[in-house]
């Protein structure tokens, strides 16, 4: 049967996921609602994808405990530019936040004027958002003012620290701010049952409220807080995003336990909260709780060979952090938008690439004055309207597309898990998880079709011909053919790809490489990136497809001595990986660096050496035993 026979007769949507792990997990249109709109907006949220945005489908699946990369969408404009300013706002409040966790930190501001100047900034900047949010939708404001309550509780704890207010009120603030959503107080909500995970921002909230008991001298309250917090991680959600604000819930509570001489429950916390980034691959929150951990072996007087090596480990992180700018300290973006594009900016670019007139592109959809004031900026369209421009352009047109189809959360979340099998290429656990989720998959669905086939082509050309590179870079141009009728190499840059899409470029680019080509596997790979660069969101966030095709230029330019560009490369992506706080792929491009500076000849031995030993130790500390392997095997080269 051909990919197209089966007749597409089942819509599914990001409502008819939400509704379905609503109803798994047992959870009523009310507590999923609670706080953030009515349960009658959640009702049609659930019918209709047109009617919400990102950033409530966001915050809903956090609520549910689903990753928000399980699906691609489209903005406004107006959704992006809040985004750009959250970024630069939790960069202050990261500042902040940074304060408190270490004592002689390169990042500690110790005067008052420096704690003073920061709070003014943040509290300038959520002014400003607050004036955004005058153009968003009802139902999503809600969700902002969350964030916005957590931004005035970081302005007010720069206050504190800094003895420009109360020492309550930080508490008094983000009490008020839990009462007004959950209608009651946070000790007595957490002691009682509740089907509802927490979303990030509400995670934060908590955590606020615990600092804010601490500034406060109540101890016991903002331990009772953290307990809680940290329990959640038992309950399920995604493990990475989980990291995010869960880990320095741990530290401070570790942190909290230990002063009250709780020292045993204290270390108990510290090491599962470093286990858990390690398992994660993430570096959020993992710093400040190895030096926790180190601080509190060093007191009950532990092995001092211990100690050395893991002070070793401390600093090479901590000089990492340092040399890509990037504060190990903070929460990091709390949301993402790595899968989404702006419609207004696809409608224009792609017309301008097929060479229509306003005229011609609007015709029978609108007037072409009205298309013209609408491509100026100065007229908004209903999403029907940009719904049949965008299709009559080639694009899809729906306003959000689940990467993986089914009302099943647990099946959905496949999707993401077995991408990051693909690009760690740990195929062995991938394999496994493609052919236990092919017997659980809706075949009528043709993404569904078309995610099997292209996982199994992998996997067939990773196990079964790897010794025929021309065999296999046919097979692969094939396949996605069969998605993309378009396809060429001469017109990649000209296709926006899916994640699943950019993996199968990346592949042919490898192909070309092993066939002894690697500038025809440079030049795929650089119309790849340069197709998500045409985009504002994909030139200003590194979204893993184009992640993985950087990683892999950086690789290829080494094949051709061109050892300087590939520095750069590996460097650039490197500082993205950092941004966003995880550690995937970060000891493979030190490892870029160390061949290159070496193969470059100009590098002194004793930094490409440094790089292959940063390389070397992050490996061992994330337990990427294939990659160890390899490291191993080069020692001598590098460190003679």
């Amino acid at each position: 049967m051909a990919l197209n026979d089966v007749e597409e007769d089942l819509p599914y949507t990001m409502g008819r996921l939400i509704a379905g792990a609503r109803k798994k997990k047992n959870i009523s249109l009310e507590e999923l609602s609670q706080g953030v709109m009515s349960a009658e907006d959640l009702n049609f949220i659930e019918k209709d994808d047109e009617y919400a945005d990102k950033t409530t489908w966001d915050f809903l699946l956090g609520r549910l405990g689903i990753s928000p990369l399980i699906y691609e969408c489209y903005v406004e404009q107006e959704e992006y530019d809040l985004f750009k300013a959250r970024k630069e706002m939790r960069e202050i409040s990261n500042q902040i936040m940074s304060n408190g966790l270490m004592s002689n930190e390169r990042l500690r501001s110790k005067n008052t004027a420096q704690l003073k100047l920061l709070a003014d900034q943040l509290e300038k900047r959520s002014q400003k958002y607050a004036a955004l949010l005058n153009n968003v939708k009802n139902i999503t404001a809600a969700i902002h003012q969350i964030f916005l309550a957590n931004m005035k509780g970081y302005v007010i704890l720069a206050k504190q620290r800094g003895e420009l207010c109360k020492a309550d009120a930080l508490k008094l603030h983000m009490e008020s701010e839990w009462k007004r959503i959950y209608s009651s107080d946070a000790v007595s909500w957490i002691q009682k049952p509740h089907n509802v995970l927490m979303a990030v921002y509400e995670q934060e909230m908590l955590f606020l409220l615990a600092q804010g008991y601490e500034e406060n001298g109540e101890i016991e309250k903002a331990i009772q807080i953290l307990t809680w917090l940290w329990e959640q991680r038992k309950r399920g959600g995604d493990p990475e995003e989980n990291t995010r604000v869960l880990s320095f819930a741990a530290w401070k509570l570790a942190a909290l336990e230990w002063n009250i001489n709780r020292q045993e429950k204290a270390m108990e916390i510290c090491q599962e909260a470093i286990d858990r980034s390690i398992q994660a691959e993430s570096f959020r929150g993992l710093l400040p709780l190895l030096k926790q951990r180190l601080f509190f072996e060093k007191q009950l007087k532990w092995n001092q060979e211990e100690w050395d090596e893991q002070e070793k480990t401390i600093v090479m992180i901590d000089e990492l952090f340092a040399e890509f700018q990037v504060n190990p300290y903070g929460l990091f973006a709390l949301t993402t938008f790595e899968n989404a594009r702006i419609a207004d900016e696809i409608i224009q670019i792609r017309r301008k690439e097929q060479n229509l007139t306003q005229t011609k592109l609007s015709e029978g959809i609108l007037e072409p004055e009205s298309y013209s004031r609408f491509e100026c900026g100065k007229r908004k369209l209903r999403w029907k309207k940009k719904k049949k421009l965008l299709e009559r352009l080639g694009e899809r047109g729906n306003k959000v597309s689940l990467l993986l189809e089914s009302t099943d959360p647990d099946v959905v979340e496949e999707y993401q898990r077995i991408m990051d099998c693909s690009y760690r290429e740990k195929y062995d656990l991938m394999k496994e998880k493609v052919y236990r989720l092919e017997g659980m998959l809706d075949k009528k669905s043709e993404i569904n079709r078309q995610f099997l086939m292209h996982m199994k082509n992998n996997l067939d050309i990773r196990f079964f011909q790897a010794f025929d590179s021309n065999k296999i870079k046919s097979k692969r141009q094939k396949t996605i053919v069969l998605t993309v009728p378009q396809y060429s190499e001469v017109c990649i840059s000209e296709h926006c790809w899916s994640r699943t899409e950019t993996a199968l470029i990346k592949g042919i680019a490898n192909d070309y490489r092993e066939l002894g080509e690697p500038k025809i596997a440079i030049s795929i790979l650089r119309k790849g990136i340069k197709s998500f660069e045409k985009e504002q969101i994909g030139r200003e966030n590194t979204c893993p497809g184009k992640g993985l095709l950087l990683e892999h230029l950086a690789t290829y330019l080494g094949d051709v001595e061109a050892y300087e560009e590939a520095i750069l490369y590996a460097k650039k992506e490197i500082k993205v990986i950092m941004k966003c706080g995880s550690a995937k792929g970060v000891s493979d491009e030190l490892y870029e660096l160390a061949w290159n500076g070496k193969e470059k000849g100009q590098v002194k031995p004793k930094l490409y050496k440094k790089r292959y030993l940063q390389a070397l130790n992050l490996s061992i500390l994330f337990q990427e035993r294939e990659f160890i392997i390899f490291l191993k095997e080069r020692e001598k080269k590098y460190c003679k």
